[in-house]
């Protein structure tokens, strides 16, 4: 039998879970202060457990851990840091599922209490497990660190939940081998492949159908209520505005017309219209918030050239956009890289 989970991340609504397990891995090392720049998230935020930012925001304080810490491998360490205990309900909801199978299931489908960046499958075929992921935006410089901490949060999580070791037999990596490579070997115990065409991670799957030790029904059932109440604060109902800057996210370049986009959403592009003026806004500013949006974050977070930025966000040449991004921030590309503005969460 074949079972599937999947995840993907919403660009205006991410849980901030893993934000707290890595400001308390650097609380000695980084001032929360440094942490938190240019994000505007405010720390007391990071102890509320239903707050939800945007995946800019998440993506900035990504990159100031990284720039600030100028720790190797600082994804892998505060994934290894990761307990149940970290993510409340939901972890003593996973901690108490009846198998592992179960446990990655529920995990899947909370996850965006947790926030993670990366779209994430799982799926088991016979006696072979498979998780694999994608970028929703090219995360750049960032994608190590993602990976890593992804990765090794899991590991860390199943092997609390099924105190043995976890059954990896192989994982992919879609980028060059890092000088600290052997962090990698001494952490997940298996084959490991690095400019590989996918993120992907193989794992003996018969592991998946045994007990726990720590099942327990009614202490699951209790949290299961919790953690539906808190992804209800998280999730919401998304406004058609939210729902548009998602699908042009997710279609990075190739925005669909406003025709093909009313067409998705079952309505004539006049009714789209109509009801992206009732919300205040219209498809082309929602387009340029996008566009102004994933630029800022290939400005401040890559080192591509504007040109190839340009082109990443469907320009047809480099001069429209930064006559674009002129309107957008009041300065130009270049400017914008070499003093970043602070973005405002929208």
């Amino acid at each position: 039998m074949e079972y599937t989970a999947v995840y993907e991340p919403d660009t205006q609504s991410c849980g901030i879970l893993d934000l707290q397990l890595l400001s308390r891995y650097l609380e000695t090392k980084v001032d929360v202060e440094h942490l938190l720049d240019g994000s505007n998230v405010d720390a007391a935020a990071l102890y509320v457990p239903d707050t939800h930012i945007t995946l800019a925001q998440k993506l900035a304080i990504f990159s100031n851990a990284l720039e600030h810490s100028q720790e190797r491998g600082l994804g892998l360490k505060v994934g290894q840091q990761a307990r149940f205990s970290d993510f409340g309900v939901l972890g003593y909801a996973v901690f108490s599922s009846n198998t592992l199978l179960d446990a990655l299931m529920m995990g899947f489908k909370y996850l965006r209490l947790a926030g993670p960046v990366l779209k994430k499958k799982m799926w088991v075929e016979d006696n072979q497990g498979y998780f694999r992921a994608e970028q929703l935006i090219d995360l750049q410089s960032l994608l190590p660190f993602c990976c890593e901490y992804w990765f090794a949060a899991i590991q860390n999580l199943c092997e609390e939940v099924m105190q043995q070791p976890f059954p990896s037999t192989l994982i992919r990596f879609p980028y060059p081998e890092p000088e600290y490579s052997e962090l990698y070997e001494q952490i997940f115990h298996c084959k490991i492949e690095f400019n590989s065409e996918q993120l992907e991670w193989q794992f003996d799957a018969t592991k998946l159908y045994e007990p726990l030790p720590a099942a327990n029904t009614m202490t699951l059932q209790m949290c299961l209520k919790s953690c539906d109440e808190m992804l209800e604060k998280v999730t919401g109902d998304a406004s058609l505005k939210e729902k548009i800057t998602q699908m042009f996210v997710e279609r990075l370049g190739d925005y669909p017309s406003i025709e093909e986009l009313s067409a998705e959403l079952g309505m004539s592009s006049r009714t789209l219209r109509r009801h992206l003026k009732a919300e205040e806004t219209s498809y082309q500013q929602i387009l340029d918030h996008v566009r102004l949006h994933l630029a800022r974050h290939y400005l401040t977070s890559t080192q591509m050239s504007v040109e190839e930025i340009a082109e990443r966000i469907g320009f047809s040449d480099s001069a429209n956009f930064r006559h674009a991004f002129r309107k957008w921030s009041g300065c130009t590309p270049r400017q914008y890289r070499q003093t970043p503005i602070e973005e405002s969460a929208k």
